[in-house]
């Protein structure tokens, strides 16, 4: 695609499965009649069980955000996570097959489930400080008389997962800053993946080995494409974790920590279904496990290029649309970093038009159906503390107002979509003409 241009994407390597039935549906479904059998789809949810609990459902052009519940489950998925339902088993020895099923997808040691990739990080973090010592797996957060420094670049939303361990945060700012703060009591670094800041992640990832400290990296929202999971590998980190749900749509509650054989027992050990462990409370069970490993089964057949073309599709009906209205720029775009699927950016004069981002993502809102979109930050504590990097695209002239992701749109909502936002535009358009 003529305008991707991330580094990554230059040097990915595709598989070449087929389009999903709804893909291929979407793809050949362009005629008016079947787009207007899709919406009508869209609009009569009769199985929806959250209409029986008074619960709104919502259009998710904002992404994979949990705070929206992350992704839809591929039908692969839910027949296995059923399956799973039906038998007990030992949860450690299950965590011990599916995780080596799992590190032979990225070409790691070892891997393993949990509730989360924050709760990867936290789990990473204990093993990192107490390893498989039982005397200092029960005394954690007390971190007396172990090694208890974690490194990080920068401040964020995710270090509480570090913290929660009882872990002391050591904020570096530079290679040098670096090599100075490695001592006997350093414990792990932790990396966010993508971060612009002064430490290249190569050369932090050189510097640990040189000096024998584990090096974790923050991958959560790398996939799709499926194929980075052996591109992180491939950087050198003693361990790395991605959402087990967003891209690879498996379980929201899930993450994959992936990484070295001891460093994996050490993390599960101090986790559940040990009891008394510092990260007991971050449950993952037996159905979460087996979707996870379907989820991955599933996104390794996935055509990267071919689903990107299909959303493209989606994104470029909106454009078509937002395009027809005086003032309003809309256009196709990938981000650069996490969730590189086709975005539609729309931007406007906010003054001119006497219509704020805010206004229109309140105006989206409040609709039926509920429309969310990328404009505006939800479910983080203390809003001025960073929750992830910059929104960071290839777009022409300034950056959007507010975002339209596809790859969690259901074929016809980007009809919705394009006529709520002709509904709240068009109006605010003429009246600055007039």
């Amino acid at each position: 695609m003529k305008n991707r241009k991330s580094a990554w994407s230059r040097r990915r390597f595709l598989q070449g499965a087929g389009i999903s039935p709804v893909a291929a549906g979407l793809a050949a479904g362009a005629s008016a009649r079947l787009a207007g059998q899709q919406t009508a789809q869209v609009q009569a949810a009769p199985d929806n069980i959250y209409a029986e609990l008074g619960v709104r459902t919502l259009i998710n052009a904002r992404g994979v955000d949990p705070y929206y519940s992350s992704t839809l489950m591929p039908d692969e998925v839910h027949q296995a996570m059923r399956r799973a339902s039906q038998y007990f088993v030992e949860i450690v020895e299950l965590q011990k097959e599916v995780g080596q099923r799992l590190a032979r997808f990225a070409g790691t040691e070892d891997a393993m489930v949990s509730s989360g990739a924050a709760a990867c990080i936290a789990q990473a973090t204990a093993g990192c400080m107490a390893g498989t010592d039982p005397e200092k797996i029960a005394r954690l957060p007390d971190t007396t008389g172990m090694k208890n420094e974690v490194i990080i670049t920068r401040r964020s939303v995710w270090d509480r997962s570090i913290a929660l361990t009882g872990a002391k945060l050591v904020v570096v700012s530079s290679l040098a800053d670096l090599e100075r703060s490695i001592n006997e009591r350093t414990a792990m670094m932790e990396f966010e993946y993508g971060d612009p800041g002064p430490v290249p992640l190569e050369q932090a990832i050189s510097i640990c080995k040189r000096h024998g400290v584990p090096f974790l990296l923050d991958a959560a929202a790398m996939c799709p494409p499926f194929e980075r999971l052996r591109f992180l590998a491939s950087l050198g980190p003693d361990m790395f974790c991605v959402s087990g749900g967003k891209g690879l749509r498996g379980p929201d509650c899930t993450g994959i920590l992936f990484g070295r054989s001891h460093l994996i027992e050490a993390a599960l050990r101090n986790g559940s279904p040990y009891e008394g462990s510092i990260c007991r409370p971050m449950k993952v069970g037996k159905e979460e496990i087996i979707g996870v490993l379907a989820a991955v089964q599933w996104s390794s057949k996935r055509n990267y290029a071919a689903d990107c073309r299909v959303w493209e599709i989606q994104m470029r009906q909106i454009v078509t649309a937002l395009s027809k209205i005086p003032g309003v720029k809309a256009e196709i775009f990938y981000r650069r970093l996490g969730n590189e699927v086709p975005h539609v950016g729309i931007r406007w004069d906010e003054k001119e038009f006497k219509l704020t981002r805010q206004q229109c993502i309140d105006a989206l809102r409040r609709g039926k159906p509920q429309i969310e979109v990328i404009g505006e930050e939800r479910g983080i504590v203390l809003p001025r503390v960073s929750a992830m990097l910059s929104e960071q695209g290839v777009q022409s002239g300034p950056a959007p107002l507010i975002s339209i992701v596809s790859n969690t749109l259901k074929p016809g909502e980007e009809k919705i979509i394009a006529q709520r936002l002709t509904d709240i535009l068009a109006p605010a358009s003429q009246s600055n003409r007039a």
